[in-house]
């Protein structure tokens, strides 16, 4: 009986994990928001709805196919679907047209091809969300030379060079201790560089999520209060309209955080950062504590996000539909 087995794992663990558990004898019952992983390791797919478990042939992958066909038999459902599958078809035109170019590029669009199969499938989700244009930008936005970097007692890594530029989307690999969370503390400049060059551009706004987000969020204060207090100047429904699609509403929205979950407060630490209107987004392991309807809602709007992206995950789903350079 696994709950969540990969959610502190790297990515050699993880997959070292799935070996094990593809030759494992015995019989696994597990709890998981990794799609690649249920897809490998599973035969069959449970889902708790409406205080039932309605059980799904195959994995992950086969059961979004399989909900997707007994959704689109009920008709209101089913004009809702096409409207989502018609957005998705527009964004695919409109992302072909300038990215025909590059490998990584075409990647992405077959992955926006397969949205449109999937989505159909999502459009009971309470979540849906998009990053703004990002506005102003400078090329670069954001630039280390030569860079040494660490913590006043120990150095990490040495002889950095890294340039990001508007519209960059780069996944970055290593172990646990490899010195990923040090390389995107020194990008966003809570940790100054112990020698060498960190430049930025004039027009750089970073949205930073940290694994750590969750821990300085104000546990008397409520998902309204924690936007008000970024943005004092903007109006409150349209601060209640955006959490709304981050699922925060009615009284919600202007309840005290600190009965909320892990996944809940992990939410409100992401909406943070998208109503912050980057034109970099930093995000260090951002769907730890979220469920896979949230993990595909979070994919749908980087892949609309034009700003630049530095992540780091070991889902290796969103890896693959998010970026189009992996940095190890």
């Amino acid at each position: 009986l696994l709950d969540e087995p990969t959610n502190h794992l790297d990515l050699d663990a993880t997959l070292w994990l799935q070996g094990w558990l593809q030759r494992y004898p015995g019989t696994l019952v597990m709890i998981s928001h990794d799609r690649d992983f249920i897809d490998a390791t599973c035969e069959r797919t449970l889902r708790i709805e409406n205080q039932q478990l309605q059980v799904y042939r195959g994995g992950y992958s086969d059961y979004e196919r399989q909900r997707a066909e007994q959704l689109s038999q009920q008709q209101a459902t089913f004009e809702k679907q096409q409207r989502r599958v018609a957005e998705i078809e527009d964004f695919v035109r409109r992302f072909r047209a300038k990215a025909t170019k590059a490998k990584q590029a075409q990647s992405r669009l077959k992955e926006l091809e397969r949205m449109q199969q999937v989505a159909p499938a999502h459009i009971d989700s309470p979540f849906s969300f998009t990053f703004p244009e990002p506005g102003r930008s400078s090329d670069p936005l954001l630039s280390l030379d030569d860079a040494t970097l660490g913590y006043p007692s120990k150095t990490i890594l040495k002889h950095v060079d890294l340039t990001l530029r508007p519209g960059d989307r780069l996944g970055l690999l290593g172990k646990n201790g490899a010195g990923k969370t040090t390389l995107l503390k020194s990008l966003t400049g809570e940790l100054p560089p112990q020698e060498g060059l960190r430049t930025v551009g004039a027009h750089l706004r970073i949205g930073y999520f940290d694994q750590q987000q969750l821990d300085v969020l104000d546990l008397d204060a409520s998902p309204l209060l924690h936007l008000q207090r970024l943005t004092p100047e903007r109006r409150e429904q349209e601060i209640l309209d955006f959490l709304g699609g981050f699922n925060f509403r009615g009284d919600m929205a202007k309840a005290i955080i600190a009965p909320f979950s892990g996944g809940e407060k992990a939410r409100l630490a992401l909406a943070m950062v998208v109503w912050q209107d980057p034109n970099l987004l930093v995000l260090d392991e951002p769907t730890n504590h979220l469920d896979l309807d949230m993990r595909h809602a979070l994919e749908v709007a980087l892949q609309g996000y034009s700003g630049a992206l530095v992540l780091v995950s070991h889902d290796r789903h969103l890896l693959r539909n998010s970026v189009e350079q992996l940095v190890l």
